[in-house]
């Protein structure tokens, strides 16, 4: 089969030789892809429009020898009015820088697919807020199978289940999985002080982070502590990754709250 049909979320995209460009795609059938729209780049291109950076799209492709050519496009839904703001689109590039770095190519995952279109969904409802990048954080994680354990210690296995805490406080670790228990934190301490990753979360920011986990992104956007939630997350995304996002510091800036000087 020389041809095949995708529904799709535009990651980026480059430039290719004077007209064409290379767009990065993550789709519900075959994962992330890379094709070329030839001629998007002229004022006369049939469907330049409609690749607009995150727009949900049903493509028709052909396959090629380098790349597969993209030959039909419809769109399925664009923010492209939310993006405007500079603080979505921060959060915006953000969220596809993730998922771009954690997904191989041609592996489909539904799942993240899922989570990013409600993302995209949100989005446009809402504009962008700490809690639901919080959210979209855990469930891309939780998509791709690297979601930080929070019921049961990552390094020994035993279960908390609904004791309460030592001191009140939760201990997470990046580099172990998720929570650890107090025991098995100095052990990581004791072998290896400055690679210790682990801190501590209250009880209550705890729950909200469990809560978070089993919630919806549409509901856990409505959560309180939204930044809270988000220096709770947002390691595991960076250990995952093994590096810092490059939009990080940028989403980080505009998506919180001014304070006065």
């Amino acid at each position: 089969m020389n041809s095949y049909s995708v529904e799709a979320l535009v990651l980026r995209a480059r430039a290719l030789g004077e007209a064409d460009r290379v767009v990065t795609l993550f789709s519900r059938e075959r994962g992330k892809l890379q094709a070329v729209a030839r001629g998007v780049r002229k004022s006369a291109s049939r469907f330049g429009g409609r690749l607009d950076f995150f727009t949900r799209l049903h493509a028709r492709l052909h396959v090629g020898r380098t790349f597969d050519v993209l030959t039909a496009v419809r769109t399925v839904r664009t923010v492209w009015e939310r993006l405007v703001d500079p603080q979505v689109f921060a959060a915006v590039s953000y969220v596809a820088e993730v998922a771009d770095a954690l997904c191989e190519p041609g592996l489909a995952v539904p799942e993240l697919y899922d989570v990013l279109c409600q993302f995209q969904d949100a989005v446009g409802a809402a504009g962008a807020s700490d809690a639901l990048l919080a959210a979209t954080e855990y469930h891309v994680l939780r998509a791709l199978g690297f979601a930080p354990e929070l019921d049961a210690c990552s390094h020994c296995g035993a279960a908390l289940a609904r004791r309460p805490l030592a001191k009140a406080r939760a201990w997470l670790s990046p580099r172990s999985g998720g929570l650890v228990c107090t025991a098995c934190l100095h052990e990581l301490r004791a072998e290896a002080p400055a690679a210790s990753d682990a801190f501590s979360l209250s009880a209550a920011l705890f729950g909200r982070l469990r809560t978070l986990r089993d919630a919806t992104l549409e509901q856990a956007a409505a959560l309180e502590g939204g930044a809270d939630l988000r220096r709770a997350t947002r390691p595991f995304v960076t250990a995952t990754m093994g590096r810092t996002p490059r939009s990080l510091t940028v989403a980080t800036a505009l998506t919180s709250p001014r304070r006065n000087a």
